[in-house]
């Protein structure tokens, strides 16, 4: 590549990043449960995007593509993580995040609030997971997480009826 191309395609490619960016590190707060593995995930999402763009075949959203990738990088933390825990390394202490709220009540709410909603949310399968998270939270409506997913439209609403049910119980 011409000095003049590369500088383009380098320019092409942050504006994807900034573009896109905001919805990945919300799937991956989502599906991993942490903000700072989200963050890290987030950036090897877009890392590996730029490594494999000429594996993207343009027949689908680049939004699924993406989500696919973020997907696979969570569930190979998981399974990271879980391999440590076997082997008995402890967890990483967990910042506090919030400590620029000034009212010390209203920060325990949202904890508490917080972690009410990602106990109910770690309880449901994988897939409900995903489904509840995407549609319920995210605001995307079942057809676009049947794309995102490559699923079938009715199996999405099918796991979201599970998911919205066991939220409710």
């Amino acid at each position: 590549m011409k000095p003049a191309q590369s500088e383009v395609a380098e320019h092409a490619f942050v504006s994807f990043v900034e573009r896109h960016k905001p919805a990945v590190f919300r799937w991956a707060v989502a599906l991993a449960g942490d903000v700072d593995d989200a963050e890290d995930i987030t950036q090897e999402v877009f890392v590996r995007a730029y490594h494999k763009l000429d594996t993207f075949r343009g027949d689908g959203a680049v939004e699924g593509w993406l989500y696919r990738i973020t997907r696979r990088l969570v569930s190979g933390q998981r399974t990271r993580a879980a391999r440590r825990a076997r082997l008995g390394a402890l967890p990483a202490a967990q910042p506090d995040n919030d400590v620029y709220l000034t009212d010390p009540g209203a920060r325990v709410d949202r904890e508490r609030t917080i972690a009410l909603i990602r106990e109910m949310v770690d309880t449901l399968p994988l897939r409900q997971r995903e489904v509840f998270v995407l549609c319920d939270l995210q605001g995307r409506t079942p057809a676009e997480v049947a794309f995102m997913l490559g699923m079938k439209d009715v199996s999405v609403r099918a796991s979201l009826f599970k998911a919205r049910a066991a939220v409710r119980r």
